[in-house]
């Protein structure tokens, strides 16, 4: 198996391992997952988190490292674009419809200008039509089904909750329909009980769970939040507590995976792939995948980003269609599977 480590992962050794690794084509995929809990982080790319070291050469990302070390990593997964929404907005359905910006979704309560929305189908409606169940779950959002479009509120302040990270609500047979937004909950600070809760039981565990921490702890930041190397750190602490905290539940069956992604990187550049538009990017992100099965660490350098990433997610779970671009995208966390 190929690795390649010089002290710490490089892009140089990403684009080496392009070279050195040979994947199983789409069409041979025969795997399917009952549980996806997929956690996403924002704005760094590949080389500030895996292996990063602060100026006294202490690891700032020790336990997302050794996840990336132990289980499944793409070495060479995108962003779809600039900034955060179109990017989640893509890995939910398809396409991010031309929105280069981070407004407020039109659904948003009070009533935001300018405003974003997106039309047509999203993994919700696949999900519900094989009737298989979801949740998403927030931090810092206040309340479940919360429709505002940021949290704390005071516009001139400090943002943990921002509605840009929350694609749902973009779409109007969501955040327009109560039952659905009961499916949209908060996690409270450093308290994933919710998420304990929600996988206690394998039968009853929701065959897709959306994770996004706040501002403090996805590596974003805000102006109270922690900056630098700091905010590494932070990242890294809630995504060890997130992990472990589904490792150890009932509801990580042996069927189910856990999926680390970052949406963009820091705007250091517009590299991209699979279906960006040329010079379009959103940067060159980590990317890990985590199942029970592992005994040796899988390393894949497909060309991937957030349409690879549906395409995977509406494969493993059987969903049988294809939204927008995951139509022509590859399967591409299949093979970090073991």
């Amino acid at each position: 198996m190929y690795r390649c480590l010089l002290g710490r992962f490089s892009s140089a050794c990403a684009l080496l391992a392009a070279f050195a690794f040979a994947s199983a084509p789409a069409s041979a995929m025969t795997t399917h997952l009952s549980h996806i809990y997929y956690i996403m982080m924002e704005n760094q790319g590949f080389d500030d988190v895996i292996g990063h070291d602060n100026a006294q050469y202490k690891p700032d990302t020790p336990f997302i490292t050794e996840l990336a070390l132990r289980y499944g990593l793409e070495t060479l997964s995108f962003g779809t674009t600039h900034p955060s929404l179109p990017n989640y907005l893509s890995l939910i359905a398809g396409d991010y419809f031309g929105i280069q910006d981070d407004n407020a979704s039109c659904y948003a309560v009070p009533k935001q200008t300018p405003c974003d929305t997106a039309k047509g189908s999203n993994i919700v409606d696949l999900l519900e039509a094989k009737k298989m169940t979801w949740l998403v779950l927030e931090q810092s959002m206040p309340k479940a089904g919360y429709l505002g479009p940021q949290y704390p509120t005071n516009p001139n302040g400090s943002v943990h909750y921002a509605q840009k990270h929350n694609p749902f609500l973009y779409f109007q047979d969501i955040a327009t329909n109560p039952a659905r937004l009961k499916n949209i909950q908060p996690l409270v600070g450093e308290n994933v009980a919710p998420l304990a809760n929600a996988l206690s039981n394998a039968a009853t565990a929701p065959n897709f769970v959306f994770i996004v921490p706040d501002q403090c702890h996805d590596m974003h930041s805000t102006n109270d939040c922690p900056s630098g190397d700091a905010l590494l750190v932070a990242g890294d602490n809630y995504v060890k507590l997130l992990v472990t905290t589904i490792m150890h539940s009932k509801g990580f069956t042996p069927d189910s995976a856990i999926v680390l992604a970052w949406d963009e990187d820091d705007y250091s550049s517009t590299l991209g792939c699979c279906g960006s538009l040329p010079n379009n990017g959103g940067g060159h992100d980590p990317l890990i995948v985590i199942t029970p099965n592992y005994k040796n660490a899988i390393e894949s350098a497909l060309p991937s980003n957030h349409y690879s990433e549906l395409r995977s997610i509406e494969d493993l779970l059987g969903l049988g269609t294809h939204l927008g671009h995951s139509a022509q995208a590859m399967d591409t966390l299949y093979p970090l599977l073991p």
